[in-house]
């Protein structure tokens, strides 16, 4: 392999490691922020926990299947054998991928269902003036 390829390789592990590391970030920030609000939510049906506790199953195994990509990734360079991309390494960067497109998913659709949920507010009549407000 010449220098070239090298250096093709190395930014494609850069690339690589920013991409996991942004799906990492993302996936920690909707976990969080859901755990967070989930208390002024109020009670939820058991469809909605459902639907909730499968998005967040499936984030987790985004961020455990980014770490070990990145762990994957870290590991081949040091044995300068450029060979993350197929075995393990694939794999984990598969899972960690689809898991996040698919915790993401369910998390939208528990969002639909939970402002589906919300009744909504009724207008308001200004006894002063008359306006009907929204």
């Amino acid at each position: 392999m010449d220098d070239s390829d090298q250096e093709k390789d190395i930014r494609a592990d850069t690339v690589a490691i920013d991409l996991v590391k942004q799906l990492i970030t993302l996936a920690a920030g909707v976990l969080a922020l859901s755990a967070t609000f989930l208390e002024r939510i109020g009670p939820l049906s058991w469809k909605l926990l459902v639907v909730l506790g499968t998005s967040w199953l499936a984030l987790i195994l985004s961020l455990l299947g980014g770490i070990q990509t990145m762990s994957t990734i870290v590991k081949s360079r040091l044995n300068k054998d450029n060979d993350w991309s197929k075995g393990r390494g694939r794999s984990y960067a598969l899972t960690s991928k689809y898991s996040f497109v698919i915790g993401i998913a369910l998390f939208a659709l528990f969002a639909f269902f939970l402002l589906a949920r919300l009744k909504p507010a009724e207008p308001q009549v200004d006894t002063h003036s008359g306006f009907l407000w929204p």
